[in-house]
């Protein structure tokens, strides 16, 4: 499976040590170069700067799109990118993003999609993780998940 991320999620995952579990649930997980470029900007997240100046084998960084499907609708540059590329490469199975705008984008596209809290809840049901302590880790990072999502997923995996 290939996916494509937006930096949201990389940002969080790295900051609460989780990012090596993207591997193993997707295979590779493609960005475009300006969602790369935001992991080493100097305002990034530290842990996420130290990921990204050794990025691991499963991170391809491609080209940015040569037009930006969504630039118009208020995005930033690799969130903007990342949803073109995922409409480009129709091989990509999955765009992973958490900004509220992006993910109505996708959604308008058609394109499937998931977040940090998905993330999690794929690796808990897989027995890959423990689902409230990875809840607790991403929410010490300053990453807001609202408890009704938490509460939904938690249902779906059975964890009273």
């Amino acid at each position: 499976m290939i996916v494509v991320s937006d930096n949201s999620a990389l940002s969080a995952l790295a900051e609460a040590g989780l990012i090596d579990f993207l591997p193993r649930l997707f295979g590779t997980v493609v960005v475009p170069e300006a969602v790369y470029r935001e992991t080493l900007h100097p305002g990034a997240p530290g842990l996420l700067r130290e990921w990204g100046k050794l990025p691991p084998k499963w991170l391809k960084v491609v080209a940015n799109p040569p037009t930006l499907l969504a630039e118009t609708e208020g995005l930033g540059p690799g969130e903007a990118a990342a949803i073109t590329l995922a409409w480009e490469n129709r091989t990509a199975s999955m765009l992973i993003l958490d900004e509220k705008r992006g993910r109505r984008v996708a959604e308008a596209l058609g394109l499937p999609k998931t977040g940090v809290l998905g993330i999690i809840g794929e690796a808990a049901g897989r027995g890959l993780l423990d689902f409230d302590e990875a809840i607790e880790r991403i929410v010490k990072t300053g990453f807001r998940i609202h408890q009704p999502l938490i509460d939904v997923v938690r249902s779906r995996l059975n964890i009273p």
